[in-house]
């Protein structure tokens, strides 16, 4: 993120939390005394620091760039001396526990943790299960980051534990060995199903809640994906980076107005619709299997391939980055080519994702630079989609992958510049800059060529040149303009079918009439809501129909209401990506290579094939 870099960057290696040495292991206790209750009971000792220890909570995620202020379902809080007397303590600011301690040498403090949140970045306890973040129960000391700690479950007799935090040497006790660690692995408690699958030598492990629903097709649909997805992600960095991995899906039953995945170093955790296992034949192609290869590949981008503002983490603050769109982004990228690789998608399925990605940038309502898109995550914009440098840098990544391509003969690739970023700024122990990755893409592609792509494509908002290099791997870029009848809302079935207003458009309809997220839709105008395909059904009602009267009935709150308004209609671009059948050799071996990975193919490097670029 362009701003404030430095001062950032400076901030942090000042920031004690970072710099101190090591401290001796730090005990943690997590307790279910009562599931329904919904709360998490923990306890934690930490050294005494003179006459005030100080104790804070995470303010944020790792993965979900937003502050969300845990410390604000925190309850219970309590603090004695290591011999068990009480200690008066106090709130120094939003997140941080002030504890006065003199006399003492350690500081026990205890607290309850309010899990009722169907979040990728929350907790829930239900009367059966929970799952926590880390960054949601454990707190730190001031002191630092640096030091092991060990964790004790209590949990109700029949209760399992899912987690990739190191195992201990008793039942129900695991370890990690830094602060980072800790936080940075989810867990399933309770009631759920597991199962595995080997790549590589490596286990990975699907737990799925509620494990009714973990049957097959859908147990053997998803762990065979895994599988192959583990399989190419390890062939593109050399292996894998860790001794086992887990997928961890928690099936909503409740109504949810979102879906997807967070990830974790050996982890990922994923929230969906229970129908999308009901029926896994017709949902796991279009979204799951997108959602598995995305998470999975974040092991290696984002979790380790690491912006430099992101190495180490604060968990007190925002940490801005302009890099989002080579961590999420360029993720996003390999989610699609990686399926195809990997022989989970067939080639039409990847140009179909892609032209997605590409109509999602396009149907923006203003070109933004996407290293500002990474800055305005943290403020959750409503004006530019806050998936905006998810979509931008997909497409940056398709078209950095061609550009390589093309000026190396097919002989390098977007997939060298990654792994290298892996082993020589990972594997020693540094994050990367703006300038490190356009260095990498700089020795394939040139200083000059790569300057100007930054210059115009990433820090600038020139329209991406879509047509001009997706003709050198053989692929034709058209696109037409609609206009068409628009409420300006998304939405998504619920389990009963019902059609919930999942996001509303600033300026559109919708908006105007006070419909909001949550609504459940009943009829708009003729039109009755019975299924998803309502809106290609008023869509065609009302084509030729801008400025007629228009009824929209829907409930809120179980309450049913109405409101008027009228026919307004939006302007939506139709992208297409079609492989040419005459493409050349240069440009079929191109287009072989990012759709299978392939690298070579090109007889004769410079030899005037028209599919060559000077």
């Amino acid at each position: 993120m362009k701003i404030s870099i430095l001062a950032t960057v400076s901030a942090l290696l000042a920031t004690t939390a970072t710099v101190s040495p090591a401290q001796a292991p730090i005990e943690y206790s997590v307790k279910v005394e009562d599931p329904l209750s919904r709360l998490y009971h923990v306890e934690v000792e930490v050294p005494a620091t003179g006459e005030i220890t100080y104790v804070s909570l995470p303010s944020w995620t790792p993965g979900h760039y937003e502050l969300m202020n845990y410390a604000r379902y925190v309850r219970h809080f309590e603090a004695v001396s290591g011999d068990g007397e009480r200690l008066h303590w106090d709130k120094s600011d939003k997140d941080t526990w002030r504890v006065f301690s003199s006399g003492a040498s350690r500081v026990r403090v205890s607290y309850s943790f309010f899990a009722d949140n169907v979040d990728l970045s929350g907790s829930l306890l239900k009367d059966d299960f929970g799952f926590f973040n880390g960054t949601n129960l454990f707190v730190y000391p001031e002191t630092g980051y640096d030091f092991e700690a060990r964790v004790r479950f209590e949990l109700p007799n029949g209760w399992g534990i899912a987690t990739e935090l190191r195992e201990g040497s008793a039942p129900g006790t695991y370890w990690a060995p830094n602060y980072h660690e800790l936080v940075d692995n989810p867990t399933f408690v309770g009631h759920f199903a597991i199962d595995s699958v080997e790549a590589d030598g490596r286990w990975t492990r699907l737990a799925v809640y509620p494990r009714d629903y973990f049957k097959d097709p859908a147990r053997q649909m998803a762990l065979d994906a895994l599988q192959k997805i583990a399989d190419y992600s390890h062939d593109l960095f050399g292996g894998p980076p860790y001794d086992r991995y887990t997928t961890f899906i928690y099936l909503a039953t409740e109504p949810i107005l979102f879906f997807g995945g967070l990830e974790h170093s050996n982890s990922h955790f994923d929230i969906l619709p229970a129908a999308a296992f009901e029926r896994p034949q017709f949902t796991f192609r279009a979204f799951l299997y997108r959602l598995l290869s995305h998470e999975y590949y974040h092991a290696w981008n984002v979790k380790r391939i690491r912006p430099v503002q992101l190495w180490p983490y604060a968990y007190d603050q925002e940490q801005f980055t302009p890099l989002l769109w080579v961590s999420e982004g360029i993720t996003d990228y390999y989610a699609h080519v990686i399926l195809t690789r990997a022989g989970l998608w067939d080639e039409g399925e990847l140009w179909a994702a892609l032209r997605q990605a590409l109509e999602a940038v396009e149907g923006q309502p203003a070109h933004e630079a996407v290293e500002d898109a990474s800055i305005n995550t943290w403020i959750n914009p409503v004006f530019i989609s806050d998936n905006y440098y998810y979509d931008k840098g997909a497409m940056l990544g398709l078209l950095l992958d061609v550009e390589i391509r093309n000026e190396t003969d097919n002989e390098h690739s977007l997939d060298d510049v990654m792994a290298r970023l892996y082993r020589e700024r990972y594997e020693r122990d540094l994050g990367f800059s703006t300038e490190d990755f356009l260095a990498y893409v700089g020795e394939y592609l040139g200083e000059e060529e790569t300057q100007g792509f930054y210059r115009k494509y990433v820090d600038g908002r020139e329209p991406l040149p879509y047509r001009d290099v997706l003709a050198l791997a053989g692929v034709n870029y058209e696109a037409d303009t609609i206009a068409e009848p628009s409420l300006g809302l998304e939405f998504a079935a619920t389990r009963d079918r019902s059609i919930m207003v999942r996001r509303v458009d600033a300026g559109g309809e919708a908006a105007r009439l006070g419909i909001q997220t949550g609504d459940v839709l009943k009829q708009v105008g003729v039109v009755r809501i019975a299924g998803q395909n309502w809106a290609s059904d008023f869509r065609e009602a009302y084509a030729d129909s801008v400025g007629a009267p228009l009824t929209i009935v829907y409930s809120r709150g179980g309450v049913e209401a109405s409101v008027q308004g009228e026919v307004r209609t939006r302007t939506r671009y139709v992208h297409r990506l079609q492989p040419h059948a005459d493409a050349t050799q240069r440009q079929l071996a191109i287009q072989r290579g990012i759709v299978y990975g392939e690298t070579g193919g090109v007889s004769g490097a410079g030899s005037g094939d028209e599919g060559a670029r000077d």
